[in-house]
Order: structure tokens, then C-alpha cells, then sequence
């Protein structure tokens, strides 16, 4: 009798110790999956939080026209250009740097000083005259026509110098009809005259435009009048 008491003391005892740990593991690995998935959430909300849009900052034109040109922005210009880190040309220009012992600035501003005097020296008033109503006039045409953006500004830039070269081509035309009569280098006159068409504080430009296509308007109404055949030309015919 007493054999058989402990046989089922035993027995639920061993139950006892078979189901208390499965209990214990569900527990366990219930608290497990709520401890992963609440890391995992706080790791997404964490990196969300932290990694913000980046701010785009616009950047803003040294010299938008003729009337911004200063030696101040000129400076500026050549200094992004000479100290730009992407630059091919980087090694090579902190070599002379090295060199030479001074900044690459004033390098640049011997070297270029040195090339303008001797073209001064050969012809000063021929390289003055082409520079700045040729080469300005015409880098600036390229810019504004190859430009992408569709501003405003691109196109009033546009017409300002259609006018521009509209009036060189008719005062280059006079200039040289003149030269071969008087036998005077007007090219200092051209150069003054240009001068101040590429300027917009100055009305010279829009007046002399608007006096050349009044000629030309006068000119064309004149032929469209004209263009027509004559009643004496048709009797004739038809005798």
C-alpha cells in the first residue's frame, strides 16, 4: 500500500517538473519575440529620424550682366577656377605653386599680364578694340544661346544682342566705307562707340537700333509700294 502511494506521489510529481518548464519557454519566448520586434521598430524609427533631407542651397551668380564686371568678382572668378578640387590640372598648378613661392593667383595674374603686354606693345589699339567688341560680345551670344534654362533674363539677353550685332554689322560697314575716303583708323571710335552699346545704363544701343530700323522699315515700305506692275507696262503688252 505504502508502494503505491509513492509510486503516484512520484508520478505527479515528474508531471509537475514535464509542464512547469514548457509554461516557463513559452513565457520566455514570447518576451524574446517582444523584445526583438520592439528593438527592431526602435532601430527603424531611430534611422528615419536621423537621416534628414538634405538641404539643396542655390547658388548665386557672381556677374549676371555687364554693369556686375569688377575687379573685385573678376578676383573671385579665377580664384574658383584656380582652387576648384576637382581640377585635372591640380597637381601640376600646386607644383608651380611650390615653386615659384607664390599663390597660384598671382601666378596666373604674371602670366596673363605678361601675354597682354606684348600684344599691347605690337598693336595695342587693334587687341584692345577686338576684345571688347569681338570676343566679349561674342562669348557672351554663346552663353545666352546655349544656355538650358528658360528665364526671362535669357531671352532679353537674346534680343540685347541681336540689337548688338545689328548695329556693329551696320556701323563696321560705314567704318570701312569711311576709312577707304579719309584714310583714318576709326578703330578707337569703334571701340568707344561699341563700348557703350554694350552697356544697359547707357541708351546708346536701343537708340541707334531703333534709328537702323527705321532706315530699313522706310526702305522696305518704299519697295513693296513700288512693286507692282505698271498700267503703261500692261497696255503695252496687250498691244
Amino acid at each position: 500500500m505504502s508502494q503505491a502511494i509513492t509510486a503516484s506521489q512520484e508520478r505527479s510529481m515528474l508531471h509537475q517538473n514535464n509542464t512547469a518548464p514548457r509554461s516557463t519557454q513559452l513565457n520566455s519566448g514570447t518576451k524574446k519575440n517582444n523584445g526583438f520586434l520592439s528593438t527592431l521598430a526602435s532601430y527603424l524609427t531611430s534611422t528615419a529620424k536621423s537621416d534628414p533631407k538634405p538641404i539643396v542651397i542655390p547658388k548665386k551668380p557672381l556677374m549676371t550682366s555687364w554693369d556686375d564686371v569688377d575687379f573685385v568678382k573678376l578676383n573671385k572668378l579665377v580664384c574658383n577656377v584656380l582652387y576648384e578640387p576637382n581640377n585635372h590640372y591640380e597637381p601640376l598648378i600646386s607644383e608651380i605653386e611650390r615653386v615659384v613661392g607664390r599663390r597660384r593667383e598671382h601666378c596666373f595674374y604674371a602670366v596673363v599680364g605678361t601675354i597682354l603686354v606684348l600684344i599691347l606693345l605690337h598693336d595695342a589699339v587693334g587687341a584692345i578694340t577686338a576684345f571688347m567688341t569681338l570676343l566679349v560680345p561674342t562669348f557672351m551670344t554663346i552663353s545666352s544661346i546655349t544656355s538650358t534654362s528658360e528665364n526671362s533674363e535669357i531671352q532679353i539677353r537674346e534680343i540685347f544682342f541681336i540689337r548688338y550685332w545689328t548695329v556693329y554689322a551696320v556701323f563696321v560697314t560705314g567704318e570701312s566705307f569711311l576709312a577707304s575716303l579719309i584714310q583714318w583708323d576709326l578703330r578707337l571710335f569703334r571701340l568707344v562707340f561699341m563700348s557703350m552699346c554694350l552697356s544697359t545704363r547707357i541708351p546708346v544701343l536701343a537708340a541707334s537700333y531703333a534709328k537702323i530700323i527705321g532706315v530699313v522699315t522706310s526702305i522696305r515700305e518704299t519697295i513693296d509700294s513700288n512693286n507692282i506692275e505698271s498700267p503703261k507696262s500692261e497696255s503695252k503688252k496687250t498691244s
